[in-house]
């Protein structure tokens, strides 16, 4: 029998199994055992915490968010930096400021001066407008442009002119009209027919009748100029309806050209432009050149391709040449 099975007979059965012997020494469990678990259990905590932070410092989410971090410092910098400008350029307004509160004084000053000299400017061009105003002022500008007007009714040289120098050269397959045209009687009887001849484009007279006219609505007329001339424009003229005898003037031309040559049979005649006249607008028209020529022509030749709707012919009764006369 064991010591403990004695003293729980001697004491009547009454063991206590709970009650431990203090006099009894350790097992071996707990001299080894127990420390080297405790050392293994801390072991592996120690290691799953080391594998924690370098699984986390190496993941994704702590790269964005250091990334995140990085690009807030930046944004932070640049942020400063521009509110550095904003303080500079506030320091620029205030001084810009100061300096126009200083110019404002000199610009009233300079403004008030500017209208001092305008209002007496006024006043002395109003002065001057009423003298050049005045009746006999007037009067002697009106004198001047009737004289002009008169001297050939455009203001410019009409070097054309038969009286100038100028002389009709061809009509080229041009038919005259003569059907109808004024003559002298006797008793009744025709003793002289009066027939104008292409002479009449180039003479003075616009009379009604004063024309040259030619069968049907097209045809041509070259002309010699009074010298070699840098040619400019053509103006054309016929009579106004107002004046006209039937009071219409279908048989105004329409549709003409202008051309410079050397000679009269120059088969490479130099084409100035082709123009329109309108038989409702002014009786002078004048028509500037489409094409400049680069030298001067003595002879040039005036075709006209229709006229305002007359059936059986066409007159033509002023063409004047403009330019400037090579010297």
């Amino acid at each position: 029998m064991s010591v403990r099975n004695a003293y729980c007979c001697v004491n009547g059965g009454n063991c206590q199994a709970n009650v431990a012997n203090p006099c009894l020494r350790p097992s071996w469990y707990h001299k080894f055992i127990k420390p080297l678990a405790f050392c293994i259990i801390t072991s592996l905590l120690a290691m799953s915490v080391s594998h924690i932070c370098d699984k986390y410092s190496a993941s994704s989410s702590f790269k964005v968010v250091k990334a995140d971090l990085g690009n807030l410092r930046r944004h932070l910098n640049t942020l400063s930096m521009e509110v550095k400008n904003v303080l500079e350029t506030r320091d620029n307004l205030q001084n810009k400021l100061k300096e126009v509160g200083f110019a404002i004084p000199k610009i009233s000053e300079a403004i008030l001066k500017l209208r001092d000299e305008v209002t007496e400017g006024i006043g002395i061009h109003t002065e001057n407008m009423i003298k050049i105003l005045s009746p006999e002022s007037v009067r002697k500008m009106v004198r001047s442009e009737l004289q002009i007007y008169d001297a050939d009714k455009t203001g410019m040289t009409d070097y054309a002119l038969e009286t100038s120098g100028g002389a009709i050269l061809s009509t080229r397959n041009t038919e005259d009209y003569t059907a109808g045209s004024p003559g002298l009687t006797l008793f009744g009887i025709p003793i002289c027919i009066q027939q104008n001849t292409p002479r009449a484009v180039i003479q003075t007279g616009v009379l009604p009748g004063e024309c040259w006219a030619f069968k049907g609505s097209s045809g041509t007329v070259v002309i010699q100029l009074l010298g070699s001339v840098y040619i400019s424009g053509i103006s054309l003229e016929h009579i106004s309806p107002s004046i006209s005898p039937t009071g219409e003037t279908m048989a105004a031309p329409k549709e003409f050209s202008l051309w410079g040559l050397e000679c009269v049979e120059d088969t490479e005649s130099f084409f100035f432009g082709e123009f329109v006249y309108d038989n409702t607008g002014p009786s002078i028209q004048y028509f500037e050149v489409q094409h400049n020529g680069k030298k001067a022509y003595e002879i040039v030749e005036v075709k006209i391709h229709s006229n305002s709707g007359h059936r059986d012919y066409t007159c033509v009764y002023r063409i004047r040449i403009h330019g400037t006369l090579r010297q």
